[in-house]
C-alpha cells in the first residue's frame, strides 16, 4: 500500500480515521446499534431500554454517553491505534 500512496495521502487517511473511525471501532458501533435495536424491540414493557454501549464490551460503560458526540469521539479514539513513528 505504501508503494502506491504518498506520505501526504496516508496522513490524510490517518486524520480522517481519527474523525470518522473506519475499521473495528465502526464495526463495534454498528453492532451495538443493531443489538440494542433488536433487544429493545423484544424487551418487556416498562423495563429499562438497552443502549448501544451495552453491547460494546471494549468500551468503558462509565465514560460512554451515546448522546454526546464528544464522548463518542473520545471513546472511539481510544480504540483506534495511533500510528507509530
Amino acid at each position: 500500500m505504501l508503494a502506491k500512496m504518498s506520505s501526504e495521502e496516508l496522513s490524510e487517511w490517518i486524520a480522517f480515521d481519527r474523525l470518522e473511525p473506519i475499521g473495528w471501532a465502526r464495526v463495534d458501533l454498528v453492532g451495538g446499534l443493531l443489538c440494542s435495536l433488536i433487544a429493545n424491540q423484544n424487551r418487556k414493557r416498562g423495563s429499562k431500554a438497552f443502549k448501544p454501549g451495552d453491547f460494546m464490551p471494549f468500551l468503558e460503560r462509565e465514560t460512554l454517553d451515546i448522546s454526546d458526540p464528544d464522548a463518542l469521539m473520545t471513546a472511539f479514539g481510544a480504540l483506534v491505534k495511533k500510528p507509530s513513528r
